[in-house]
């Protein structure tokens, strides 16, 4: 037996699921309770288990997603941290920029958070030129000075980010040289390695929060690396990086920033290889679970961003496009003054957790009122693992929302779970409409514990037709890490104007940053043929801000050059709405992606089924705040190839429940997914 690994740690629940390469099917679907206090010790628990059941030797890989930099980032929990700049430039990271997005007419707006203090912040004397050209050498006193008194005050980790460091990173190197000659156990943060752009603010804000989540963050990883090795002596341990790629601890040790958002990416890696099995280009994915909801549009291949704003510090780091908001089956509801119902973004977590679980909580939660409702299990769930107490539940709602709102209890459950789906769907409508896709032309792909179970409310009222609901959704996450591959990144900013370079000059620069990249993952010990890389470059029109990112195929001549142009022109025209396509165009940032490919396990199909699908029970579930009904419902395990459902209806299964909404119906494909088919509204 080979064991290929995924293990999905949320904030309510660890999912895991291990898959036979040989045999081509997975052969473990687990759930386990998050332990935010102590995630390793979830870990110790996974992997002991694994060990007894399928052998030490049985295990090859292992791929895992955590919400360790981006928790430490929300939790405030990282280690005191100063910061290394140039002389002149202390205000820099305090200043920022007067842009304040959405909240531009709020005089009131905070502003981004500063993740230490200014007297924590070094003027060191150094200057270079934007093109990395020394106009003042480094003043190696002012670093000695700096390190002594960072070692005397007890700071545990430096942030170094010096005047255009991105062209020439010289004075950053020797600057962590003297550091670690004096400060030897001080974790070293450095701006070039972090985020090798332009755009000063940024890249310090990026590399200060690499610093103080990186003490933590290495140690976690460094730790599930040797839990890996001890348990499975015969196994590599990865993990997932926020572009959707992976990476062994070793490569992320100076970098953990570029696992900030390591646990939603998965999903959509995975939603992408259930649609190319499918044939469906144009998805949304739609990730809930119990405290978040996770959303991405795929046109296509999967869309990305290079900025992120986690609990207000901006940082730069390469990131699939996800949406997210505080939406999942934990979301508490709660009466706002003027008798107003809010869901979320608070959640009841794992613990104490939702009321219905039993284990002290109190608040009402969108799954106590799925649970009112007949849409959940009013006994158990996870087969039974889990009990449910309706009386709880009940009480909860009545108690926080009916009764202040002089209504039912039904009435209020009602009323969450349409509040907590009018969020999702003006979430949804954020990254389709304003961004110029009709969501009527997609597939929602929906997962997570709590996503099959309001994704046909959610997909009704955005008009979409059709979802796919993967088999063991909620730990597709866990399954979408199987489908990843090790990427190693190099980008640099070099602003070159087109009309003034040749292909040559341009593939030259892209061929170094791939020799870099490639060899790093020959030192991971990956063979030479199962390697690839890929160009991109940010790209605009002369006196633009910011760039549009453009693939970059090859550069041999001038009809390369042209045709890069042009892809520019089309993606600005995607983009913006518009192309001006007399105007001069720059290349800003050169981006090479070097990838080791991982052979894809093999998703087995089944023979069509004759007989037709057959409830194991019926209850009463309701589909408006009035009138309850009868309502089938299935066993998921029991459903094969072909086999239809009318909705109203419900299906279970271990880790996720469907839900049928009326006039929907669906269909179990050759591979196990739900394809559901909604009639348009009347």
């Amino acid at each position: 037996m080979k064991l290929r690994v995924g293990i999905d740690v949320g904030g309510t629940f660890t999912d895991v699921t291990a898959f036979d390469e040989d045999r081509g099917e997975l052969v473990a679907v687990r759930k386990y309770v998050s332990n935010p206090a102590q995630p390793a010790a979830v870990m110790e628990e996974i992997t002991q288990d694994l060990a007894r059941d399928f052998g030490a030797d049985s295990v090859s890989l292992i791929l895992h997603g955590s919400t360790a930099a981006l928790n430490t980032l929300l939790e405030g929990k990282g280690v005191r941290a100063a910061l290394l700049t140039t002389r002149g430039f202390r205000d820099v990271y305090e200043i920022g920029r007067q842009w304040r997005g959405e909240d531009v007419f709020n005089i009131f707006a905070p502003a981004p958070k500063m993740l230490l203090t200014r007297d924590r912040i070094f003027e060191i004397g150094e200057r270079l030129s934007s093109r990395g050209e020394v106009i003042e050498p480094l003043n190696a006193v002012d670093v000695a000075d700096a390190a002594h008194r960072l070692a005397a005050d007890g700071i545990e980790a430096v942030a170094v980010c010096f005047l255009f460091a991105y062209a020439n990173p010289e004075h950053e190197k020797a600057a962590a040289a003297i550091i670690r000659a004096i400060a030897p156990d001080l974790y070293v943060s450095l701006s070039h390695e972090v985020n090798p752009e332009w755009r000063e603010y940024e890249r310090t804000a990026s590399t200060v929060a690499n610093a103080y989540i990186g003490p933590p963050v290495s140690r976690y990883l460094r730790t599930l690396e040797a839990l890996s090795s001890r348990r499975f002596p015969r196994s590599r341990a990865l993990m997932m990086k926020s572009d959707g790629g992976a990476a062994s601890a070793r490569m992320l040790t100076n970098v953990p920033i570029q696992t900030v958002m390591s646990g939603p990416v998965a999903g959509v890696i995975g939603s992408r290889h259930l649609g190319d099995v499918k044939g469906i280009d144009n998805l949304i994915t739609f990730d809930t679970g119990g405290t978040s909801s996770d959303m991405a549009v795929l046109p296509g291949p999967p869309l990305f961003k290079s900025e992120v704003t986690i609990a207000r510090h901006p940082l730069r780091t390469h990131t699939v496009d996800i949406e997210t908001i505080g939406a999942g089956g934990g979301s508490i509801a709660s009466v706002q003054l003027g008798g107003v119902l809010k869901v979320g973004p608070q959640s009841a977590g794992a613990d104490p957790g939702p009321a219905c679980y039993g284990r002290g909580g109190n608040e009402p939660t969108l799954t106590d009122a799925l649970v009112l409702l007949g849409h959940l299990n009013p006994a158990t769930l996870l087969e039974g693992a889990m009990p449910i107490d309706f009386a709880r539940a009940r009480q909860a709602v009545a108690a926080r929302v009916a009764e202040p709102l002089g209504m039912s209890p039904i009435e209020a459950a009602w009323g969450i779970l349409r509040v907590l789906a009018t969020n999702v769907m003006v979430a949804m409508r954020t990254i389709t409409v304003e961004r110029g896709y009709d969501p009527r032309e997609f597939t929602l792909v929906p997962f997570g514990g709590m996503g099959p179970t309001i994704a046909g409310m959610v997909a009704a009222e955005l008009g979409i037709g059709r979802i796919l609901i993967p088999s063991d959704p909620g730990t597709f996450s866990a399954h979408g890490m199987l489908m990843t591959d090790v990427h190693q990144e190099r980008s640099i900013t070099r602003i070159t104007p087109v009309d003034g370079t040749t292909a040559a000059e341009l593939d030259a620069i892209f061929a170094e940053m791939e020799a870099r990249a490639l060899e790093e993952l020959l030192r991971e010990q990956f063979p030479r043929e199962s390697l690839q890389a890929r160009r991109h470059a940010g790209m605009r029109y002369r006196g633009q801000s910011y760039e549009v990112t453009v693939s970059v195929s090859r550069l041999q001549g001038a009809q390369d050059l042209a045709d890069l142009v042009q892809r520019f022109h089309d993606a600005h025209q995607r983009r913006y709405g518009h192309k001006a396509q007399a105007e001069a165009v720059e290349i800003v940032n050169f981006r090479v992606t070097a990838v080791g490919l991982i052979p894809k396990p093999r998703i087995k199909a089944f023979q069509k089924a004759t007989a037709s699908a057959r409830p194991h029970e019926t209850r009463q579930a309701y589909f408006s705040a009035s009138d309850a009904c009868d309502v089938p419902v299935f066993r998921r395990p029991d459903l094969l190839p072909g086999m239809w459902i009318e909705g109203p209806a419900i299906i279970e299964e271990k880790t996720s429940t469907t839900v049928l909404y009326p006039r929907q119906r669906t269909q179990v494909d050759a591979y196990l997914n739900l394809e559901v088919e909604l009639e348009a509204m009347p």
